[in-house]
């Protein structure tokens, strides 16, 4: 759109619309917000009607994060666009509007704006317009605005191994920093990513360090807070081999932390197995676990996993002592150490729970069911994530019980505060997995005979959010995110930490599925990538699937070389969230719709 702009009240009052007329910010976003509303007007050639809500807060305040009204508005049918018109740490009056309040006056004091899809029908537009109003008030009925908010500083040792170009979780990290007015310190390797000029905009400072599980490794932590001349407000990681390390450096510059002794144990498979009292034996080679396999009754069929292991690499099930040395052997030292754990395999539905606890007490939670495996259904050997659906279709009473026992779990670890993805098994469930069409499982009564009440099998206490790309499904479905509260709660911003664990008042606003492509290729092949970016191909090519997609994104590009799925490291190589707001049985269906459809080629 150019050229000059005029605006005409039903009064007959006209004036031109200029830049300096608006709010000053770097991107003008009120003015620009305006403009983009008036170009909706054009379709196709013709002018048709659009109807727009502006949001304000009705106290006074700074607003808690400038990005709230688009993180809490997402995936609503009836919007077209939901943009934020405010600045981080923005101020608002409070003050009620009014008939004789004129449009930019409007404009500039709204903290975001909602443009609706076009339609022809008056009818049908005020419909959509008070459907919006009615989940104005389920999804943004909390304190977001605030008193005494100021800026703070957060340092982060290592930042993100993974560019953002290539997925992981930077962007989240960064974007949320940004949105709540947090300035970031990035401590890590020299010439890492995050040290050049394209994405300096994420840090306020960089500071090289040299990394270790060395005894002196706190010691260059602080040295390396200290030497970048900011007050540094909270010390964090999201790496759980260096969580011990952060904590004996945090509380040699008196920031707040947790336990040591409880990241200890966390961190550890082998030692949180034995918290949990589970009968758990320990090796570091093959010798020893057939030693153990010789001299102890092992539990079988059981499952051989790295203390120190991740991403559900080179975990295996055992059913007998003969499986047990090839198993061992395949364990890729170089990445997870030599130590290992062996311990009872427990076939109930593996579940993923979501824990965000303050003082102690749980202020949201989640639960996930995770697909079966491909060492559970035979189409792997191994135990990489398929999808992961939610919320549950576990019985409440089951739902119940996990909260409570992993609640007591980071209780006794010593955990008062934090972000934790906590992974288990239920135990003598009343469902299990079953397949309902080729490809396709859901969970349904078991025809297995009840051996006891169900119970929580504890697989791994993670202290920190779920990896991957796997937050943004929780935030799409209940509006909450987990990056932005890692840092409030590292920062002890209490208030902040309790109005952004708030959950839609209605609970979660649809079924989801969170879908993970793996590769998937045999050992003569040499596993160049050859297709590009497939989910976009994929959702432009199946626009009636596409409507169901929230979020999606291919990490790896034409000419990447994968990883060999028989060396047993994580090949995951695309991702997909989808939903359904009619059934879970339809996510199922379009979940199986996706996979079969996508094309993907190597050579």
């Amino acid at each position: 759109m150019s050229g000059p702009i005029f605006i005409e009240s039903s009064n007959g009052w006209t004036k031109e619309l200029l830049p300096s007329d608006f709010k000053c910010s770097a991107s003008f976003a009120s003015f620009q917000f305006l403009l983009d509303c008036l170009a909706s007007t054009i379709l196709d050639g013709k002018w048709v009607p659009r109807s727009v809500k502006l949001i304000a807060p009705r106290v006074e305040g700074k607003i808690v994060r400038s990005d709230i009204i688009p993180l809490r508005m997402v995936d609503m049918e009836c919007i077209e666009e939901v943009r934020s018109l405010a600045t981080p740490l923005e101020h608002y009056t409070g003050k009620p509007w009014d008939t004789s309040a004129d449009l930019i006056s409007l404009l500039t004091e709204s903290a975001g704006g909602i443009i609706l899809r076009s339609n022809e029908s008056a009818e049908i537009a005020d419909l959509m317009l008070r459907n919006v109003q009615l989940e104005l008030h389920n999804r943004l009925s909390f304190q977001w605005v605030m008193p005494g908010l100021r800026r703070k500083t957060v340092a982060f040792l290592e930042g993100s191994t993974v560019h953002p170009s290539r997925g992981g979780t930077a962007e989240n990290i960064y974007g949320a920093a940004k949105a709540l007015g947090l300035d970031v310190v990035v401590l890590a390797v020299q010439g890492h990513w995050l040290e050049g000029s394209e994405y300096a905009h994420w840090r306020k400072a960089f500071v090289p360090i040299k990394f270790g599980f060395d005894a002196e490794f706190p010691a260059r932590i602080v040295a390396a807070v200290k030497q970048s001349g900011l007050k540094v407000d909270a010390l964090l990681t999201i790496f759980d081999c260096f969580q011990t390390f952060i904590t004996a450096a945090a509380e040699e510059l008196g920031l707040a932390c947790e336990p040591a002794s409880a990241f200890e144990i966390a961190t550890n498979k082998y030692k949180m197995s034995a918290f949990e009292g589970h009968e758990a034996f320990r090796a570091a080679s093959a010798d020893e676990a057939l030693n153990i396999a010789a001299t102890q009754t092992l539990p079988y069929p059981i499952i051989v996993k790295p203390c120190n292991g991740w991403g559900s690499e080179d975990v295996f099930k055992v059913d007998d002592a003969a499986d047990l040395a090839r198993q061992v052997s395949r364990i890729n030292t170089d990445r997870h150490g030599a130590e290992f754990v062996m311990e009872h395999y427990c076939d109930g539905p593996e579940i993923d729970v979501n824990i965000v606890l303050y003082d102690g007490e749980i202020l949201f939670s989640e639960i996930g069911d995770e697909y079966p495996k491909g060492a559970e259904n035979g189409t792997q050997d191994d135990f990489h994530e398929m999808d992961t659906c939610s919320p549950s279709q576990l019985p409440v009473n089951e739902q119940t019980t996990l909260r409570s026992h992993f609640h007591q779990t980071l209780l006794r670890l010593g955990f008062r505060n934090g972000i934790f993805h906590c992974e288990a098994r239920m135990q003598d469930s009343t469902l299990e997995w079953k397949s309902i069409d080729h490809g396709m499982y859901e969970l349904q009564e078991t025809s297995k005979p009840a051996a006891a009440p169900p119970s929580v099998w504890v697989i791994e206490v993670n202290p920190r959010p779920p990896g991957m790309k796997a937050t943004g499904i929780v935030e799409t479905t209940y509006g909450i995110d987990y990056w932005a509260l890692t840092m409030l709660i590292a920062l002890r911003d209490s208030a902040r930490v309790q109005a952004l664990s708030q959950q839609f008042r209605n609970g979660a606003q649809y079924h989801a599925d969170m879908v993970f492509i793996s590769a998937a290729f045999g050992d003569s092949k040499e596993g160049i990538w050859e297709s590009g970016d497939v989910t976009t191909e994929l959702l432009e090519r199946q626009p009636h699937l596409a409507k169901n997609v929230s979020r999606s994104m291919t990490f790896i590009q034409k000419g990447d070389k994968v990883p060999k799925p028989s060396s047993g490291v994580n090949t995951f190589v695309a991702y997909m969230n989808i939903f359904s707001r009619k059934s879970r049985m339809e996510v199922l269906e379009i979940a199986k719709a996706l996979r079969q459809d996508i094309q993907i080629e190597y050579s």
